[in-house]
């Protein structure tokens, strides 16, 4: 029996296994969870071998050594995703990057999530939570370190967005509907940056929150690339513009550096401006704002639920 198309075949008997179309959607994510795990522990024992820059406690994180990360998640990623869309007999493409404007809505989310971090940011200095000073860069190193921090950053919102919004949204929103695929999603989201070292509570919440953003462009763009370009926008201000903590670590070859003031609960502390309750309330300002955007139908029309 050929493999391309098997997870999408039908039967006559339906029950636990599969349903009108095909293999039920829980099986499928367990069947991606699966395969990504496998994939993300061998990738682990080869990268063990090599000479990749390694993350020290106090150390303070470099684009080389983000790039390097993201690559070890987006590898996996990008290879459970395949296995599982040939199972389907669909194309890699078809998890949310098929987008005739993908530049433009990548390049417009870069911009707004800048602009919102900016916002944030500003917010922060006003009240007085927070201060900004020179990062130390030379006039000559700024174009520099601005690439590439760049391209990190937009490497980070490609791989976390394909991971987290990919495959595995569109897979549950098959089987139990949007919304409930937005909270499951942004829920493992945020829980899995309760892992990074320094991030708190409140930065474990508002990662939640803006997972729940990220999945809302998607809805309303009917592709990941505007998620993507905002997830790296915001990141290329908090790390490199602004110099902030990111999930409670210090960011090196910044623009600026922006130390927190006052309260944690209202700046943010150690855990940077992701972790105020200003960020909350930004955050949700923003969801509003991307639910209000008036909606593409998606790609691909949602199947009958399945899960």
């Amino acid at each position: 029996m050929p493999l391309r198309g098997w997870l999408e075949q039908g039967s006559g008997a339906q029950g636990w296994w599969r349903g009108p179309g095909g293999v039920r959607a829980g099986w499928r994510v367990a069947m991606f969870l699966a395969l990504l795990a496998g994939s993300v522990f061998g990738l682990a024992l080869l990268a063990a071998l090599l000479p990749l820059p390694r993350f020290h406690p106090g150390a303070a994180l470099t684009p080389g050594f983000l790039a390097v990360n993201e690559a070890l998640l987006l590898l996996p990623v990008l290879l459970a995703s395949l296995v599982m869309v040939r199972l389907e007999g669909r194309s890699l493409a078809s998890c949310g990057l098929v987008d005739k404007r993908r530049l433009a809505r990548c390049a417009t989310g870069f911009a707004g999530g800048v602009a919102v971090l900016g916002a944030l940011i500003l917010l922060l200095v006003l009240f007085g939570h927070a201060r900004a000073g020179w990062g130390g860069l030379s006039v000559g190193e700024i174009p520099e370190y601005a690439l590439v921090w760049a391209g990190s950053s937009l490497l980070i919102g490609f791989a976390e967005e394909f991971a987290f919004r990919g495959y595995l949204l569109q897979t549950l929103t098959r089987g139990c509907g949007f919304w409930r695929a937005l909270i499951l999603t942004s829920l493992v989201f945020g829980a899995l940056h309760y892992s990074d070292s320094g991030e708190g509570l409140s930065g474990v919440l508002n990662a939640a929150l803006a997972g729940a953003v990220f999945a809302l462009g998607i809805r309303r763009t009917g592709s990941l690339w505007w998620s993507i370009g905002f997830h790296g926008g915001w990141d290329y201000a908090e790390n490199f513009i602004f110099g902030a903590h990111d999930s409670g670590q210090a960011c090196a070859f910044t623009l600026l550096q922006l130390v927190p003031a006052g309260s944690p609960l209202l700046s943010g502390g150690a855990t940077g401006p992701e972790g105020s309750v200003l960020g909350t309330a930004v955050l949700a300002v923003t969801g509003l704002a991307v639910w209000a955007w008036p909606r593409k139908p998606p790609v691909s029309p949602c199947q009958p639920r399945d899960l």
